[in-house]
């Protein structure tokens, strides 16, 4: 689809400047765009970019519209989020699935299935499912018995839900993601280890975006949660009976063990770790390869961990670091001294 920039800055309501009968054909990187494209920049060091551009117009924030000449403008409070109805309005986003099933889709009898929905091919739905209408469910996928996914949700190919789940209303699952298979329960006894059932089941709310290959274990008793809006990148680990608050964004290979739970609109960066049985307050941001070890109480930034050096460096100040207690032994005996 094709948009004047005019059509474009009502579908944004956004204030435009430029030839409003410029059409925008696509969206585009600046070193990638060509005419016809639309681009955004958030912040003035990216200027340079947007000036050897061959992209038509720009979504800019409005201090720096003056310093952006020969392209058609839209003004934005937020260019990122702008951009990102830009795409919707111009229809770049739309993958269409036509309803109906696949042939090759076994389908239990009791599976009810509402109006609008497509199953794919070798899918297999067992008793008792429920799938809500214009849901699209991807090749290769399997939903065991007692599950429920909601309205207008994706799961795109090779999803497996196991029993008993529930998913709500638009939600999009990627490829490979697992929800519902047994937590890490083990109980030790006479030098053995002995499998505790997982009884509890994953609850999942409406507008939740799971990444390829992340998969969250059921609960033990009570179920894992997943709140509205909440946003989990590719390869996350999600333990038995963990909560995560409405809205939070996780990135990729972060781990978080049974029964923590992470409050809303948290932000937990690539790699972090949350051990078990924590609490993390709302609004907390979590940075890359951070090891969580007691509960957040407060909202605010942590970090942990050694960023990176030097090979030479590193071996040296990690030799210094074995000798941390030793000196820490020596100032107290020192300051003991001199009192």
């Amino acid at each position: 689809m094709s948009l004047s920039l005019k059509q474009l800055a009502i579908a944004l309501q956004s204030e435009f400047r430029g030839d409003a009968d410029m059409l925008i054909n696509g969206v585009a990187s600046p070193s990638g765009a060509r005419a016809g494209d639309l681009c955004f920049i958030q912040r003035k060091r990216h200027l340079a970019n947007i000036v050897g551009s061959d992209c038509s117009a720009v979504i800019v924030p409005h201090e720096l519209a003056a310093e952006v000449t020969g392209k058609g403008l839209l003004l934005s409070e937020n260019p990122e989020y702008s951009f990102v109805q830009a795409i919707a309005a111009l229809g770049l986003d739309v993958v269409t699935s036509l309803p109906g099933i696949h042939p090759s889709a076994q389908i239990a009898p009791s599976a009810r299935l509402a109006g609008g929905v497509s199953i794919g091919a070798n899918v297999v739905i067992e008793e008792d499912v429920e799938i809500g209408a214009d849901s699209v469910i991807g090749p290769g996928c399997i939903i065991e018995r007692a599950t429920s996914v909601g309205s207008h949700c994706r799961l795109h190919s090779r999803v497996t839900l196991a029993h008993s789940i529930r998913i709500g209303n638009r939600c999009i699952l990627h490829s490979g993601v697992v929800v519902g298979a047994d937590g890490f329960g083990l109980a030790l006894h006479a030098g053995q280890w002995h499998r505790i059932p997982q009884l509890g089941s994953v609850a999942i709310a409406d507008d939740v975006e799971i990444g390829a290959n992340t998969t969250i274990d059921r609960g033990a008793l009570d179920d894992t949660v997943i709140e509205q809006g909440c946003k989990l990148d590719n390869q996350i680990q999600v333990g038995h009976n963990v909560r995560i608050g409405a809205h939070t964004a996780i990135a990729a290979c972060v781990g978080i063990a049974g029964s923590a739970i992470i409050g809303r609109s948290c932000k937990i960066s690539g790699a972090a770790v949350v051990l078990g049985h924590l609490s993390v307050a709302d609004h907390v941001t979590i940075t890359a390869m951070s090891l969580v070890t007691k509960d957040i109480r407060k909202a605010g930034v942590y970090s942990s961990g050694t960023p990176l050096l030097a090979n030479s460096l590193w071996h040296r100040a990690n030799a210094r670091y074995k000798a941390l207690d030793r000196l820490a032994l020596t100032v107290a005996k020192l300051d003991k001294s001199s009192k």
